[in-house]
């Protein structure tokens, strides 16, 4: 019985080798095209909802015509400063304009991560 078993076994063990080889080596002869999506973000097929806004990198949203950064004891010097190097604009276009000024404290307080390692 075990010889039988052997004999039976090996070959359609060797058979399931063989396809699940030529299975996976058929997909990868064929490989997809990467799906364009617009912005860079996956496809969203969600009906009757918004898709997710565009990621932000602080301030700065992706494709931005201008952005600034920038720490000043002046906010209105600063103001005007970049006011002066704003890239040309099209005419007949809209834009957004976002402004934020904010006070940033002498001594920053500490994360309790920071304070545990001391």
């Amino acid at each position: 019985m075990k010889m039988l078993s052997r004999t039976l076994l090996m070959p359609l063990c060797g058979l399931g080798l063989f396809f699940s080889v030529a299975g996976m080596a058929a997909d990868s002869t064929h490989p997809q095209p990467p799906m364009e999506h617009p912005h860079g973000m996956p496809p969203f097929d969600h009906e009757g909802m918004l898709p997710p806004p565009p990621v932000m990198m602080g301030l700065c949203h992706p494709g931005a015509l201008f952005c600034a950064n920038v720490a000043s004891d002046n906010p209105t010097e600063t103001i005007q400063k970049l006011t002066s190097v704003l890239p040309a604009t099209t005419a007949g276009k809209h834009y957004e304009v976002r402004l934020a000024v904010v006070e940033v404290p002498d001594n920053p307080p500490v994360s309790p991560q920071a304070e545990k390692a001391k």
